[in-house]
């Protein structure tokens, strides 16, 4: 039997680093195929280390330094704000990374995200994770073997998910609604909410996909913030 794979590109994951407020890079990602690098550094930032900068020309068409020329307060982050706003546009589909403590982020981001732009903020490289390529699709020739036909239950299951996803975040958006604030409590909270109508696998497939839209993020010990624009 012969197949035909697609051979899509993976989505290219954009990480922009505040060097004024994060000071170490993980130099483990550097490199990868699927990532390109953006260094801010501000205008009394005069030196790196060594090692890093051999990291940086090793791979230098995946890295982009971007170092301002005069200080002032917040000038960084507007700079920052456009590179990443030139990136979405040049790659829509892209994944979108901040590295930084600076909470001030925060506004422009729950607005990218309200535009479907998948974009996150972290601390450090210690929480960043990024989303797997999607796989190819693979056809097959309808003269050699018949198309198999799909089964229902995965479609009805999408279908249950999405609803579920949509009674969840409608109750979150309430002024009045009470938010877990660890990932082991929203989980008991969406089993309980549901009418422990699903399992706890349910709820942290559930929680996975809120994640993933860009609803909430978690932390390296399971702590949950939210990103909830009201309607």
């Amino acid at each position: 039997m012969h197949t035909k794979t697609d051979d899509l590109p993976p989505p290219i994951n954009h990480v922009f680093v505040d060097y004024e407020n994060v000071h170490t890079v993980d130099p483990a990602i550097i490199g990868s195929k699927t990532v390109h690098l953006t260094l801010l550094l501000g205008a009394q930032k005069t030196k790196l280390d060594a090692e890093l900068v051999e990291q940086l020309l090793h791979h230098a068409t995946k890295v982009e330094l971007i170092r301002l020329k005069t200080s002032g307060r917040n000038a960084l982050d507007f700079v920052l704000a456009y590179y990443l706003g030139r990136a979405v546009l040049a790659n829509p589909c892209g994944f979108f990374y901040i590295i930084s403590k600076d909470t001030g982020y925060d506004a422009l981001l729950e607005h990218l995200r309200s535009k479907h732009v998948r974009v996150q903020r972290h601390d450090d490289f210690s929480k960043l994770t990024f989303s797997a390529p999607a796989k190819p699709a693979i056809s097959i020739p309808p003269a050699v073997t018949p198309k198999p036909k799909l089964p229902l239950k995965p479609k009805i299951q999408v279908l249950l998910l999405d609803e579920q996803e949509a009674q969840v975040l409608e109750h979150l958006r309430k002024p009045s609604a009470t938010h877990p604030r660890s990932q082991k409590k929203l989980v008991s909270f969406l089993v309980a909410f549901l009418g422990n109508k699903i399992t706890d696998g349910k709820a942290l497939e559930l929680v996975e996909h809120l994640k993933q839209a860009g609803h909430i993020t978690i932390g390296e010990k399971g702590a949950v913030t939210y990103y909830l624009k009201r309607k």
